[in-house]
């Protein structure tokens, strides 16, 4: 099964590293906004979490609105990930 959190935690620095930043240390309750992360880099997080994890957890009932930290973002996925897993 694909590890989402390392997905996420990669593309999260290769975002911050990309706009001058340094690389972030990273733990599950690491605020999102905390990071400085503009609606575009988020929206560039999600597209790539999408190519390459194959899920998009936004689709049913979980709201992007509700993504404020790092571990909110792996539970989407995971949750996705898991019941993509589920129904093949």
């Amino acid at each position: 099964m694909l590890n989402a959190r390392e997905s996420i935690e990669a593309e999260i620095v290769r975002l911050v590293q990309g706009a001058g930043g340094d690389a972030p240390a990273l733990s599950l309750t690491t605020d999102l906004v905390g990071l400085g992360l503009t609606s575009l880099m988020f929206a560039e997080l999600l597209i790539g979490m999408e190519m390459e994890l194959g899920v998009d957890p936004f689709q049913g009932e979980t709201s992007i609105v509700e993504m404020r930290t790092v571990g909110d973002l792996v539970t989407a996925y995971d949750d996705a990930l898991a019941a993509a897993s589920a129904r093949a």
